[in-house]
């Protein structure tokens, strides 16, 4: 329930950019991602009406949670919870959070893409963490951090071709389509949960509503790789640059 309430608050902050109730939506979009990765030949896209009929059924309002009770439920019975785009930080930060209550004052916990630091290298020098060009297997840049988590998503990660078209796995909700604004959208926080959100949330949305949000945000910074090969920085991305940068 805790993760569910975490999605909910997550969902108004990102203005329904990060809305664990899409499941059906995104469940469509990953049925026909997998049949056309195991068989490219016949790769095909999902039907629009297919998309939209799902669509009337991805209300966050549907989500009840009745902590008194103990219970989650959906009020709309079609309804269908995707927590893909949350869980992993989620799950990171909560280990985190065990560990230094156990004691650890030194660690770097990597997932997938989501990388959670505790205080400083034993040596006292702050740990490296490189950021995936899109583009190649190298690394964009390297950031330094000491106790901040480190989360990209890039279109990158789970994609398949549909008639010499990447089509990847991070759904746009006002379009029912694999977002087309960016390439890769890296957030740095303190907490990995709110860096995982926040990464699906700007990818769909215009980088100037993103920029202002991630500046609302404390200790939050957020760098974005646009389509175009260009990129963008909120104001305080270049202080956790190494100097190799």
């Amino acid at each position: 329930m805790d993760l569910i309430e975490y999605a909910i608050g997550m969902d108004a902050l990102t203005h329904g950019r990060m809305n664990v109730a899409m499941g059906d939506v995104l469940a469509i979009w990953q049925s026909y991602r997998e049949a056309g990765v195991e068989q490219p030949e016949a790769a095909a896209l999902p039907p629009m009406d297919q998309l939209e009929a799902a669509n009337e059924h991805v209300g966050i309002d549907s989500v009840v949670v009745d902590r008194a009770a103990g219970t989650l439920y959906l009020r709309d019975p079609e309804a269908r919870l995707d927590v893909g785009a949350i869980a992993k930080g989620y799950a990171a930060q909560k280990a985190v959070e065990a560990m230094e209550a156990a004691g650890v004052s030194s660690m770097l916990l990597s997932v997938g893409g989501n990388v959670c630091s505790i205080g400083t290298r034993a040596d006292g020098s702050s740990w490296k963490v490189g950021i995936r060009d899109p583009y190649s297997d190298g690394n964009l840049c390297v950031v330094q951090v000491d106790g901040q988590s480190v989360v990209t998503s890039g279109t990158y990660e789970r994609y398949y071709t549909v008639d010499g078209r990447r089509y990847h796995h991070i759904i746009d909700p006002a379009t029912l389509m694999p977002s087309t604004r960016y390439d890769s959208v890296t957030v740095i926080s303190e907490d990995s949960g709110l860096a995982d959100a926040l990464t699906t949330g700007l990818f769909c949305m215009p980088v100037d509503e993103g920029m202002a949000l991630i500046e609302s945000l404390p200790d939050t910074e957020a760098l974005w790789v646009l389509s175009d090969g260009s990129q963008r920085m909120s104001g305080g991305f270049s202080n956790y640059l190494t100097a190799q940068n």
